[in-house]
């Protein structure tokens, strides 16, 4: 199954005629590795002979139906499971915490499934050296196109419309995010106390453009015929966003030494496979298309050959591409300032896409993003009281009764 999805030759540079001579231009391949009913089988654009699955309009309805199983399975589990597992494992009460913890948990569960998926999918192929850098896996994912590329397994196409949902549930989640805290801002404005709990982040513009990079990304690449490459970065950037909520966790559970060996350990894995890897993919896009993908298929013909490289693509994948390390290493350069505080000797809290609204709780036994902001709540808390003290006294607070008001509330006291 595997060594049929990315079957290629072993020359980097062939002609078209020669790639139909070797009968790579319409790929066969065995039954899908898992088995499904006829009909679902059908609604993949299923080809019953080939034992593969081509690309389909109605291909938009499923990953807008995984979006919505994505988004309703979210609200089910942030009510009825991480609720109990955040009491289980003592993160405090505020409702900040608790929103970040069910958040993470849910990042964490998500992808690791998508990394396992990614991982089993391309193991044992010709592309699975792509995974750590290597340049004859990078070629894989350009050698043979368009013909060998145009037609994939279906537990191939479930997991890459999977995949395509999840982050479409992601944008919707946001901006629903991104709504609440202006609506929240608005009441707060109109001068409205009791007000929900509504979370803030410092960098929603740039977590709105990485979401609506990496689906345009997801897209392109799967409409293109690019999945092989598309399959490979997606599992490269699964593995840092497995670390980095599992470090949230230990943080919110109160266990900061294992939160600083994860947090050490998202890391390096950041750098390797964000900067490294996918620079290398990178370098690829630039230089491997040039060489590898023949002159003859270098051309925009979506309705023959289903080829959509050209130059006009070529630099479209670049600037695509060069936006998100751009992203990455803006991210970069916060992971640098909580590895410098822990190098210091602070606890390691992430600085990426923290809630700066004022009145949310500190996290456990580590100072809170604003120490200002802390003081100031302080500071109304103590004048608040000793309002609600002296009104019990029945004494009235006014300027230059401050001597009354002690002796009051003396008197009552006693």
């Amino acid at each position: 199954m595997q060594q049929h999805l990315f079957s290629h030759p072993p020359e980097c540079v062939l002609d078209v005629p020669t790639l139909k001579a070797q009968g790579l231009a319409e790929p066969s391949g065995p039954p899908p590795a898992i088995w499904l009913p006829d009909s679902v089988l059908r609604y993949l654009n299923y080809d019953f002979e080939k034992g593969t699955c081509r690309k389909h309009p109605n291909d938009v309805l499923i990953a807008l139906a995984f979006a919505v199983l994505f988004i309703a399975l979210r609200s089910y589990l942030y009510k009825n499971l991480f609720p109990v597992l955040a009491k289980r494992w003592h993160v405090p009460k505020a409702p900040g915490p608790r929103l970040k913890f069910s958040e993470q948990t849910w990042l964490l569960m998500c992808h690791t499934a998508s990394f396992v998926g990614g991982v089993i999918l391309i193991s044992g192929t010709p592309a699975e050296s792509a995974l750590w850098g290597n340049w004859d896996g990078l070629k894989q994912f350009w050698i043979g196109y368009p013909f060998n590329h145009r037609a994939i397994l279906p537990v191939f196409k479930i997991y890459y419309l999977a995949i395509l949902g999840y982050w479409l549930h992601h944008v919707f989640a946001l901006g629903v995010e991104g709504v609440r805290w202006r609506m929240v801002q608005r009441m707060r404005e109109r001068g409205e106390t009791d007000l929900p709990y509504a979370q803030n982040r410092s960098d929603f513009w740039p977590l709105a453009l990485h979401h609506a990079v990496t689906v345009s990304l997801i897209i392109v690449s799967y409409v293109m015929n690019f999945t092989r490459g598309g399959l490979v970065v997606m599992v490269l950037l699964d593995v840092a966003d497995i670390f980095l909520p599992l470090a949230k966790i230990l943080k919110y559970a109160g266990h900061n030494t294992i939160c600083d060996a994860a947090f050490a350990a998202f890391t390096i894995l950041w750098v390797y496979t964000r900067h490294y890897v996918l620079g290398r993919v990178c370098v690829s896009i630039w230089y491997d298309t040039l060489t590898c993908i023949p002159a003859e298929a270098r051309e925009w013909d979506p309705w023959v050959s289903e080829s959509f490289w050209d130059m006009k693509v070529y630099w479209m994948f670049v600037i695509f591409f060069g936006t998100l390390q751009v992203l990455l290493v803006y991210w970069l350069a916060m992971i640098v300032k909580v590895v410098l505080k822990v190098v210091r000797g602070g606890p390691a809290e992430d600085v990426r896409s923290d809630d700066e609204d004022e009145d949310e709780e500190p996290l456990i036994n580590g100072p809170t993003p604003s120490t200002k902001n802390l003081a100031s709540h302080a500071t109304k808390d103590v004048k608040r009281a000793t309002k609600r003290a002296v009104t019990k006294a029945g004494v009235e607070l006014r300027s230059g009764d401050w001597e009354a008001v002690k002796e009051g509330e003396f008197r009552r006291r006693r």
